[in-house]
């Protein structure tokens, strides 16, 4: 996946923090390791060593699950090197998990149990989102808005965010509660204790007038159920002029299938928080790391990735899709795959690299 201006990928190690140029992204170290992460989990998050329930149902479940997941998988049932329980289960499963991270780096093998299981193997497919941040700029968006000649791209780049907003649930900066909404807030409670330069102040003064009642408007807009409702009209009714204009044509017409080929699927739906590594009680959530903001440009954008680049510098783990799969049976052969995030990430990418290319200061209308 290409990686556009606006998505910054997450620093999980304490390091010097990368400065803002645009046309780059910061590089990933590698994240460190977690604690006591040993795949036994409970329906309520409990470890399986604090098992305390009937010994012979739990290894009757494991060791039927245990041969369905090796049968689909191909791999050869493992033999516990001794007979104490729950060493016995620990063993088989540390095996069992080596030999599937082997097959697939996202995959995580866990011992779960639930009203129906106490102790069954399962699969956790992740989806690898690349720990980037999927920022999407709205001020070329609020530019075409305020301009007569960019109502047509306006229209059609509201419905796009109707549909992001509204289906997928992608959180706007200017809602109560947004987590880039409140590196906002701090940012702007940084410049009003901060009055040294005069003409510096008043400028970025300006600028946060003009970020947060643009914002309020253009959420008024992509909220409402006209946008959505209008998208299929909209997108057909878009007819380019230039190269330029068929490449948003294109890409409306992309969201418009994606909408259709999954119109209710939200992108927090395969979100399962807590799932991998309960233990873990920080974690970088979902609408965290996927949200509209204002811009990448501008002259609070090193401020806003410096913040959250400190914000996440020392998380071990991000809320990432994933899939659940649970072997008290044979499973179908065709598995869950990922196709909606698949094609959700490659066009929010292409969306901000569209923006991005038109992501800078104009003289701004009243507002």
């Amino acid at each position: 996946m290409e990686t556009a201006t606006a998505i910054r990928q997450v620093n999980r190690q304490v390091r010097p923090l990368a400065r803002y140029k645009r046309g780059a992204t910061q590089s990933v170290k590698k994240r460190t390791a977690g604690r006591s992460r040993n795949g036994f989990l409970k329906h309520q998050f409990k470890p399986f060593w604090a098992f305390d329930g009937n010994r012979d149902r739990a290894k009757r479940e494991f060791e039927n699950s245990l041969s369905q997941l090796c049968s689909y998988y191909g791999l050869a049932i493992p033999q516990p090197v001794n007979n104490l329980f729950p060493q016995n289960i620990y063993q088989t499963w540390q095996v069992v998990s080596e030999a599937l991270k082997a097959k697939d780096k996202q995959m995580e093998c866990i011992i779960v149990s639930d009203e129906q299981h106490i102790a069954t193997l399962a699969t956790v497919s992740r989806y690898d989102t690349g720990m980037n941040l999927y920022y999407i700029p709205v001020r070329p968006l609020w530019h075409w808005v305020q301009s007569s000649q960019g109502q047509r791209l306006a229209e059609l780049l509201l419905a796009i965010c109707a549909y992001l907003h509204q289906v997928v649930g992608i959180p706007f900066y200017t809602e109560n509660g947004s987590y880039v909404g409140c590196q906002y807030q701090m940012i702007e409670d940084w410049v009003n204790d901060d009055q040294e330069d005069e003409d510096d102040h008043q400028a970025q003064l300006d600028e946060l007038y003009v970020m947060h009642n643009a914002g309020l408007k253009l959420h008024e807009q992509i909220h409402k159920p006209y946008y959505l409702a209008q998208f299929a009209q909209i997108v057909e009714n878009f007819h380019p002029v230039d190269n330029w204009e068929q490449e948003w044509k294109a890409i409306g017409v992309e969201f418009l299938q994606l909408y259709r080929f999954a119109p209710q699927r939200s992108i927090f739906d395969n979100i399962h928080s807590g799932l991998l590594y309960p233990e873990d009680e920080d974690r970088i959530s979902a609408d965290q790391y996927i949200s509209f903001y204002w811009s990448g440009n501008n002259c609070f954008t090193d401020t806003l990735f410096d913040t959250i680049n400190c914000n996440f510098q020392e998380i071990t783990y991000m809320d990432e899709p994933m899939h659940l799969q649970k072997f008290d049976k044979l499973p179908e052969v065709n598995a869950p795959d990922f196709d909606f995030e698949n094609r959700l990430f490659e066009l929010v990418d292409r969306l901000c690299k569209l923006l991005n290319d038109h992501d800078y200061e104009e003289r701004e209308p009243n507002i």
